[in-house]
């Protein structure tokens, strides 16, 4: 299944990236002198060759150690020192022990967001958040990170980066298209330009809306289906380390002080992870408890 999102994810990519190509050569007109726009129009095959590299190498840095310290420091992570490392790494003690990982190194991180939350990014980084640590119990912290082992052993993580990475420049085609909208209000002011330029972005946004709903939704939906797969399989990861019981406790606490509602169908669709109740029934079954 990983597979396969892969291989839609870069061909949505490929041909959501191909419907800005009409904006950018535009742009192009405008900045790239004559002898280059004659040189790249002579070069059959070059748009497809961007658009691969476009796609492909943001995903492949994305697995850099480096490029991951980034995105940690980014988002305001940091380094677990003082009572939360010795929390942390008393609550991790038993995932690594019964997982057999003794020789590997985990980067352990504390996010100060007043929620309740813990994830896994990348290469062996473990992310929780604060409060975590006053409303869980040692043991459930246990469970917890047995179930954040799990997307690690099995690969979520650098999945999940690589996608994340695939859709870059389609986000960053994005925000250049915004700015490209904002300098608009005052270039279609010029006479006969900027009802040229008015024109060209009516019809993107016909061609932009229309694209994301027929390649971006079915392609975020087949991704939110795989992300629940995941849980469970993370879930599931916990549970074969015996740590069933304690995930169950701290899921089911979380899920007390959220009273997450009953989602429909299609709330369902949309959500990257499966329903509580259903998560909790699993590891019922699964640890025999």
């Amino acid at each position: 299944m990983s597979a396969l999102l892969m291989i839609v994810s870069f061909f949505v990519n490929y041909l959501l990236l191909s419907l800005w190509s009409p904006f950018f050569l535009l742009l192009a007109a405008f900045f790239l002198p004559p002898e280059t726009l004659r040189t790249l129009d002579a070069s059959p095959g070059w748009q497809q060759w961007l658009m691969t590299v476009l796609i492909l190498v943001p995903g492949l840095l994305m697995q850099l150690p480096f490029f991951q310290r980034v995105m940690i420091f980014t988002s305001g992570w940091k380094s677990a020192q003082g009572p939360y490392r010795q929390v942390l790494e008393q609550a991790l003690e038993p995932v690594i022990r019964r997982g057999g990982l003794e020789g590997e190194t985990f980067h352990l991180y504390v996010n100060p967001e007043k929620s309740f939350n813990a994830c896994a990014l990348g290469d062996n980084n473990i992310i929780v958040n604060e409060p975590m640590f006053q409303y869980f119990t040692v043991e459930e912290l246990s469970g917890i990170l047995a179930h954040e082992m799990g997307h690690l052993q099995k690969g979520h993580t650098w999945k999940l980066l690589l996608l994340w990475g695939m859709s870059t420049a389609n986000r960053a085609c994005f925000r250049i298209y915004s700015l490209f909208l904002a300098l608009l209000t005052v270039l279609q002011f010029i006479p006969v330009l900027g009802f040229i330029l008015v024109f060209f972005c009516i019809v993107m946004n016909f061609i932009l809306r229309l694209g994301n709903w027929l390649l971006g939704w079915p392609l975020t939906l087949f991704n939110r289906y795989c992300s629940r797969q995941d849980e469970y399989a993370a879930d599931a990861y916990a549970c074969q380390l015996g740590l069933g019981p304690e995930l169950y406790s701290g899921l089911a606490k979380l899920d007390t002080m959220y009273h997450n509602p009953q989602l429909g169908f299609f709330g369902r669709m949309l959500s990257d992870h499966p329903a509580t109740d259903d998560r909790l029934e699993r590891i019922r079954e699964e640890s025999g408890m």
